[in-house]
């Protein structure tokens, strides 16, 4: 308990340092990893709040990261900001300086608690902070891929009312994202609406969509989209296949997950519940035999 204390002590400290010394600087132009809240595509996108935090230790240790090949890594770093959509508010570098900033920081505070931490503790902490950064994408993408999958369903209705109604697919797409709300999804719609404003075919933004998303509904549907476009079939219909599809996959869902939360309810219920019932059920009988009297 002590130990967890300190930590959390020191990560508060550093944070409430790092956090003190960004405001405090009067030039904010310096700092690359700035609020460049709007990028080349008219998305809007805001940092994530760890690069905010860490913003005075990335940006010390960024020349040092843009000094270094790393090829996978760069290559990996690159795909995971795509799949965010955060390509034009962070770079490759900061996420290797982040790197860098978790492992100084984990490594000063494994050094200050050498006496008090094992060895092993003490050597995995700076590989904590090295690693953290891949766990901390993967839920950062998986949670983008959630929220996605959560709101298509509704979006891809209003969008198939609107175009069996008359209006263009296009010009659909762009009253819908107009009146959503702040999400991955809106910015992915955006993205699509700017890339055929710059000149970009609807079959490439289409793609492009669904190589950024990597999700197997929103593939299957740009799938369905460009074949019924190219075969010259109605856009409506084929929108209209794919809710019906994406409604029965959604319904089928919601069995799976309500079948395996009867399962999980197993293991409480036998531990905690069942006891309980048991000793409410058979405690006067025990009693009663222990001490020999009635109730």
């Amino acid at each position: 308990m002590t130990i967890a204390l300190m930590l959390m002590f020191f990560v508060l400290l550093v944070t409430s340092a790092s956090m003190a010394v960004y405001n405090i600087l009067p030039d904010f132009d310096k700092l690359k990893l700035s609020k460049r809240f709007h990028d080349g595509l008219g998305a809007g996108r805001t940092t994530p709040g760890l690069l905010n935090i860490l913003r005075i230790p990335i940006l010390l240790f960024e020349d040092l990261a843009a000094s270094l090949k790393m090829p996978k890594r760069r290559q990996e770093h690159d795909k995971a900001l795509r799949a965010l959509g955060l390509e034009q508010v962070v770079s490759v570098n900061q996420l290797i300086a982040l790197r860098f900033a978790l492992v100084t920081i984990f490594a000063i505070y494994a050094l200050l608690l050498a006496g008090a931490l094992p060895l092993l503790f003490t050597i995995a902490m700076p590989l904590f902070g090295w690693y953290y950064v891949d766990i901390w994408l993967v839920d950062k993408i998986r949670e983008r891929k959630r929220k996605i999958k959560s709101e298509l369903p509704f979006v891809l209705d209003t969008l198939t009312l609107s175009v069996e109604a008359g209006l263009e697919f296009t010009a659909g797409i762009a009253r819908i994202a107009a009146t959503l709300d702040p999400s991955p999804l809106k910015d992915e719609l955006m993205i699509f609406l700017r890339q055929m404003q710059l000149g970009t075919s609807r079959r490439d933004a289409l793609k492009n969509l669904a190589a950024r998303t990597e999700i197997p509904q929103v593939n299957s549907l740009v799938a369905s989209l460009i074949q019924a476009s190219e075969m010259g079939s109605s856009i409506g219909a084929a929108l209209r296949t794919q809710s019906e599809i994406m409604s029965a996959e959604r319904f089928a869902e919601a069995e799976k997950r309500g079948a395996e939360a009867s399962q999980k309810l197993l293991i409480p219920m036998m531990i905690f519940i069942v006891p309980a019932v048991m000793l409410i059920i058979l405690g006067p009988t025990l009693i009663s035999y222990v001490y020999g009297r009635g109730f």
